[in-house]
């Protein structure tokens, strides 16, 4: 059986929910799948594939995907593996008329780019098939964990910025995952 090893960093619970759905989608598929955080992948030697997530905050991944992309860079360049970034919010982005992934991690170039180089440096060599970006959840009384979330929610604009809800497409969500899974699935070969 083909084993999907599911990684996501989760700030506030967001992008661990898009990983379980994922993880559910591709047993209901027929395969094994195992979803962990970032942090706590152990062994990743005996997957055949991967699906890697982050939260995006501030037009970057969280510290412990990144982290686990590098440091699993050589076996991942030899396996399948597709990424995906959630938390972008509606209205989030000046520009909605950009690529996603732009929306979601900013400019590939200039000022605000970080984020963005980041991923595209890891996605140079590890050779993801597909990058996707899911919108994400925001709970304005779940308190923030971050010096940066507490200043943003503290300017005035933030509540035009952060809009309050669960945006999370789950239907997307879950036709990314089975495609995933169909890509997967070993071909018959006609006798």
């Amino acid at each position: 059986m083909t084993t999907v090893l599911v990684v996501y960093g989760s700030r506030h619970g967001g992008t661990k929910g898009i990983a379980e759905r994922i993880g559910e989608v591709l047993r209901a598929e027929g395969l094994g799948a195992d979803v962990v955080p970032a942090d706590r992948t152990g062994n990743i030697q005996t997957a055949d594939a991967f699906v890697v997530g982050s939260g995006v905050y501030m037009g970057s991944w969280l510290k412990e995907p990144v982290q686990f992309l590098e440091r699993s860079a050589a076996t991942l360049a030899t396996r399948p593996v597709w990424l995906f970034s959630s938390g972008p919010l509606p209205g989030s982005s000046k520009d909605t008329d950009a690529d996603p992934l732009t929306n979601a991690l900013g400019p590939a170039d200039g000022p605000g780019s970080g984020g963005h180089k980041t991923i595209l440096e890891l996605a140079a060599s590890i050779h993801p098939r597909d990058h996707r970006v899911f919108l994400g959840a925001y709970d304005p009384s779940d308190p923030p964990r971050a010096l940066s979330e507490r200043v943003v929610r503290m300017m005035p604009a933030s509540k035009d910025l952060l809009p309050a809800g669960d945006f999370r497409d789950w239907d997307n969500i879950e036709a990314w995952a089975r495609g995933i899974a169909a890509s997967l699935a070993p071909t018959s070969v006609p006798a």
